[in-house]
Order: C-alpha cells, then structure tokens, then sequence
C-alpha cells in the first residue's frame, strides 16, 4: 500500500489538545475503496533519512552506483507512478463526510448501535462483546455477538444465505483480543467450567460476528438483522442441518452454490459494452 504524506502546519496537528507527529488513516474505513492509505506527519520526520521505496519520481538524479533522492517532499516518499484516482477517492469521501457533518453521523450511528443492542441483548441466544450502554461507553459503528453454541463462520454463512445479510467473522485482525473476550464471556456463562477448559473452548470456538453500521445503515436494517438473529437461535437445529463444514474452517450450504460467474465476470461485461456500444 502506498503511502501519501503531506506536512502539516502547527494549527492542524493539534487536535483537541495534542500536539500530533502522525496521523495515519486507510481510505477504505472512509467509503472510499481501492484508495492508497494517507499519512500527515511533520516534515522533519522525515528530513535527512532515506526513502524507504525507490523509484520515478524520488531522485534528482540517477547514475549506474548510485542515485541522488531528492529533497522534496513529499515526492521523495512516493516512488513510482502514484495511484490518481485512489488519491481522489478519500479527498472526495472527505468532502462528503464534511458536508453531512460528522456530528451528525455520530448521532445516528450511536442511536442505530443503541437500538442494535437493545434488540439483541433481548435474546438469551446471543451473546454480545463490549458493554452495551453507548451512553456510558461510547462505541463505534460496529456490534461483535455470537449465537452461543454455534460456530461464527456458520452464523455468518446463514446470516448471508438466507437473509441477504452480510457480516464479517473470524477475529478481524486483533486474535489475542478476541480471544480473552471470547473466554470471559464463556465463564461469565458457565462458571462451572475450569481454567483450563474455557481455554480450550475459546481456542476452539474462537471468532466473533461483527455486524458494521455506516452511514447508509437504516433502523430498518438493525430490526432485520434482529429478526434473523431471532430465527437462528429459535430455529438452530434446522439451519445446522443445511451445512458442512469445509477444510478451510468455514462453513457451506450442502446444497445451495452461488457462482460468482453466474453473476458477473469481467469478460462478459466487456463484450456486452462492445455489443451495446
């Protein structure tokens, strides 16, 4: 992934009260995918050092031993032909997200995440990771739960296959964190279990669903995502019974197959815009 730096002056680096080296963020996390991640750091971090990547665009010149990389910046931090249009897409999310204000996301997302979790805190079958007071603990646009007793790469295959809902599972880049909210929340269920063996189900069960709020999130999609949630658990037998595990550690439906292909390939697309044009 390609870094883009930009110096910032004394007036933005300091927020609300700190006075920042860097500020990093990925384009993705702001609606705009396929972007480059940013940095904005001071410019003396990166003053009299070498350039980590080397490349057009970096050197002042260029001889068979050696290369002279140039002073400016932040050119000499990006070498290569830069990516334009993931570029433009975080600075046109930006504006976006500026233009909504994002006191105003802030509001909808929290009251959305205090609605989700009154819903699914209701549900004896579901159990939710994190306090689920948003007043007295403030959190971000996403729920992590699990229905208690099933796998949460089934939960997740169901939640798609039947209920055109998509979640992401596994442990979304922080396992030993999971892992240890996983083991709490198994002794906080069952206190009759060892040490030892709300290890070992931790380690086996290991793995949240996390359901992600953005803002095109309606109240709508919370009481849906509640629904199917309910079914699953009121109905888990029956849902078990349509899967099989694979050797990857997820789970598919024993008889129904979607294929991509069917829905869209690249080749096909191509031809039909020639066709049509």
């Amino acid at each position: 992934m390609k870094l883009y730096m930009h110096p910032l002056s004394t007036a933005t680096r300091r927020v609300r009260g700190h006075d920042l080296d860097v500020v990093v963020f990925s384009g993705h996390k702001i609606y705009a995918p396929g972007s480059p991640g940013v940095v904005v750091a001071r410019r003396e971090l990166f003053e009299g050092g070498m350039p980590v990547e080397v490349g057009g665009g970096m050197v002042d010149d260029v001889w068979l031993d050696r290369f002279a990389a140039t002073a400016a910046l932040p050119e000499r931090e990006e070498a290569g032909t830069p990516n334009i249009a993931g570029a433009i897409g975080p600075g046109a999310a930006l504006c976006a997200l500026h233009r909504i204000g994002m006191d105003v996301v802030l509001d909808d997302e929290t009251a959305l995440m205090q609605l989700a979790l009154d819903s699914l805190a209701a549900n004896p079958g579901i159990a939710i990771y994190g306090d689920t007071d948003t007043r007295r603990y403030p959190r971000a646009g996403a729920l992590s739960f699990n229905v208690r007793g099933m796998h949460h790469a089934m939960t997740a295959a169901i939640l798609n296959d039947y209920f055109n809902i998509a979640v992401c599972n596994h442990c979304f880049c922080a396992h030993p964190y999971v892992r240890e909210m996983v083991t709490e929340a198994l002794a906080a269920a069952d206190k009759g279990l060892s040490a030892a063996e709300l290890e070992a189900l931790a380690e086996m069960e290991r793995g949240m669903v996390r359901a992600s709020f953005g803002i095109y999130t309606t109240r709508t999609d919370v009481h849906k995502l509640a629904a199917a949630l309910t079914d699953i658990v009121a109905r888990r037998e029956h849902y078990e019974a349509q899967y099989e595990p694979t050797p990857d550690g997820e789970f598919r439906h024993r008889s129904f197959r979607q294929q991509p292909d069917d829905a869209f390939t690249i080749r096909a697309a191509v031809v039909d815009w020639f066709e049509r044009a």
